[in-house]
């Protein structure tokens, strides 16, 4: 007996509509997020604007907080008064045609008088605090002519907060090519020969390959500028 396969009228047309269906869907709601990414639409086309109010979240809205740190300047070194009740400082040199001329100032910090005399010890330094084959002498030691340097005035008293100054002498030249240059970063001064209550202080001394520095005795400061060096 031969088979034969009933289908029931109308069938097809409800699978091609799934089918059309299925089809249209993507389509819909692609057109669907793109309404939403462009916003709504008035009736005249213009975009419409969001109410404030309803595009406002609800709610509490939690700030982060953030700490601002000032940027912190760079200490300031202020200069310290020893036990013995004088500072001692240098001064930048001042140089001529191979020649320094430089001023070491003692300053009475202290709260009672002070009095220095004569010349001060002196003594030069490397970067690591090591002494350097230096001559120091009294005067210009035959280093150059400066008016003045070599008087001395005898004791100097100083009051609190009074002070001396000294200098000092040196040639900046090299003659010697087998000795290497002197290179002073550091000066170990005490105020008095006796070579008490010594100071190390921050300089610079390039003696090149000379190896002699003058000093003056300690005097008052004076008004005027002294006397320069002659080369």
């Amino acid at each position: 007996m031969d088979t034969e396969t009933i289908r029931t009228p109308g069938a097809p047309r409800f699978r091609g509509a799934a089918r059309r269906r299925r089809r249209l869907l993507p389509v819909s709601l692609a057109a669907a997020g793109l309404l939403t990414a462009c916003g709504t639409q008035t009736s005249s086309g213009a975009a419409a604007v969001p109410d404030e109010a309803t595009s406002r979240p609800s709610g509490p809205v939690a700030v982060e907080s953030l700490t601002v740190t000032p940027p912190t300047a760079s200490p300031t070194a202020s200069p310290v008064c020893p036990g013995s009740g004088v500072l001692l400082r240098a001064a930048e040199a001042d140089a001529a045609m191979g020649l320094r001329v430089q001023t070491v100032e003692l300053v009475n910090c202290g709260k009672r008088d002070r009095t220095v005399n004569g010349h001060p010890s002196v003594q030069v330094l490397d970067a690591d605090l090591e002494p350097l084959e230096v001559t120091v002498g009294h005067g210009t030691s035959g280093i150059a002519t400066i008016g003045g340097f070599e008087t001395a005035t005898g004791p100097v008293r100083l009051k609190p907060g009074e002070r001396a100054v000294a200098r000092l002498v040196w040639r900046n030249t090299v003659t010697e090519g087998t000795r290497p240059a002197a290179d002073g970063r550091y000066l170990r001064i005490a105020p008095n020969g006796d070579g008490m209550d010594w100071q190390t202080v921050p300089d610079h001394i390039d003696l090149g390959t000379t190896g002699k520095l003058g000093v003056s005795a300690w005097a008052r400061p004076t008004a005027s500028a002294p006397a320069g060096p002659r080369p």
